[in-house]
């Protein structure tokens, strides 16, 4: 049963809505290698992180999980299974990048810019999951990606005294931004881990006498 889960989740991650924005970032990363020591490196990261968070919501999807909701495997570990599959296209893409922008202009701060792909990862997937697990939606991830690139403008778009995208201007650089980016981290993953629970775990409403 181990090897047909694997198949049934490279199945279910291995399609456009996984690979189109995956492809995207990889041609960023190729199209902008001329440009990245010109001060362009931190732009076109956190343009690949949206596009990679954008391929990882596909994990929520669950086009066969009427059917394999009899199987021995409980959601959360087929959607473990999926998030593996999706990773393993997905990681190679952001390690490359973040190497070449490591290289290539080292002032940027390519940690943080990692922990703000993966806020934008856990949120996206968050959404995802919550639809499924609450709404029923099997292809979840038709709402999740548009959700993400929502998150992305709506970062771009809040005061600069937030300190999302700047670093703050007291005390060490990027630590109000990076405590904001793992307050919503911690946020998705939250909801990601009480969507994915089975129907028959979550807690029943007890009639009151």
């Amino acid at each position: 049963m181990t090897s047909e889960l694997v198949a049934a989740s490279w199945r279910a991650v291995i399609r456009l809505p996984l690979v189109v924005p995956a492809a995207a970032a990889a041609a960023l990363l190729v199209g902008s290698a001329p440009v990245l020591d010109d001060g362009y490196a931190m732009q076109v990261l956190r343009g690949i992180g949206v596009l990679l968070a954008c391929s990882l919501v596909v994990v929520a999807d669950d086009p066969a999980g009427e059917v394999l909701a009899a199987s021995p495997f409980p959601r959360a570990v087929r959607t473990a299974a999926r998030g593996a599959a999706a990773v393993s296209v997905v990681l190679p893409i952001w390690i490359s990048a973040a190497l070449v922008v490591e290289v290539m202009a080292s002032y940027v701060p390519v940690l943080a810019l990692g922990v703000e792909a993966l806020a934008y990862a856990a949120m996206g997937l968050a959404v995802g999951a919550g639809l499924r697990a609450w709404k029923g939606s099997l292809t979840p991830s038709y709402a999740a990606g548009p959700a993400v690139v929502g998150l992305a403008l709506a970062t771009n778009l809040s005061p600069r005294t937030w300190a999302l995208l700047q670093e703050q201007t007291w005390g060490p650089p990027w630590v109000a931004a990076q405590i904001r980016w793992i307050a919503l981290l911690v946020l998705g993953a939250a909801v990601l881990v009480l969507a994915v629970r089975d129907p028959l775990s979550r807690p029943r409403r007890t009639a009151s006498h």
